[in-house]
């Protein structure tokens, strides 16, 4: 004769089966989706301050919206980058995004200025193997592409001119035109410049900011 006590055994053998099985299907699931997210690329976690730097700005025609340098005039404007903390990476690895407003470009270290006029000294810069300016400099620290915490790193702006008594007003910019871009990036001086550091690696971004560039 079958007790009650026999009869209640089966049920609660096969509810502790199914909780075995929910909690080991779970686990394969959890080892399974921390596998892909380890095995992504992560970007190089770091800290940089940015500072627009103007060293000079000079144009002889202030009625157009075209660069007329004087004579001899250089002046490498741009943004100036510092490693503040964290993590080391090479130039060649970044790309960095300038916006003002609702136009922007991103210039990568192997980016070379267009062919024409320029108010850039361009012996101080890095060239590719065809003598072509590149926009990325490193500020002291020899001539190697690789940066550490207190490197310090610029972003060089190609043009700048100055069209303050044009028709209808005008402004003061800086430019940017690499080979590869369809126009000219313009930032207008005393107006909001937002930036973003990319890894190439990851795509993603190392970090973002904005600053008024002056």
């Amino acid at each position: 004769m079958k007790s009650s006590l026999d009869e209640a055994v089966s049920p609660v053998v096969g509810v502790m089966l199914m909780l075995v099985v929910t909690i080991v299907l779970a686990s394969l699931v959890s080892a399974f989706y921390g596998g892909i997210a380890s095995d992504q690329v992560q970007p190089p976690q770091l800290t940089l301050s940015a500072t627009p730097v103007i060293e000079g700005l000079a144009d002889d025609d202030r009625t157009n919206e075209e660069p007329d340098y004087p004579g001899g005039f250089n002046a490498n404007n741009g943004i100036v980058f510092k490693h503040a903390g964290g993590d080391g990476f090479s130039l060649k690895d970044i790309k960095v995004q300038v916006q003002s407003r609702d136009a922007k470009i991103t210039i990568a270290y192997n980016d070379a200025f267009k062919s024409g006029p320029s108010c850039v000294d361009i012996s101080r810069l890095v060239k590719n193997k065809d003598g072509d300016p590149l926009y990325f400099a490193k500020v002291g620290g020899g001539n190697d592409d690789f940066i550490l915490p207190g490197d310090v790193f610029m972003l060089v702006a190609d043009g700048c001119y100055d069209s303050t008594e044009a028709p209808g007003g005008g402004a003061k910019y800086i430019t940017w035109t690499p080979n590869d871009a369809h126009g000219t990036f313009r930032a207008q001086l005393y107006a909001p410049l937002e930036y973003k550091i990319i890894d190439k690696n990851s795509g993603k971004a190392i970090q973002t900011g904005s600053f008024v560039l002056r």
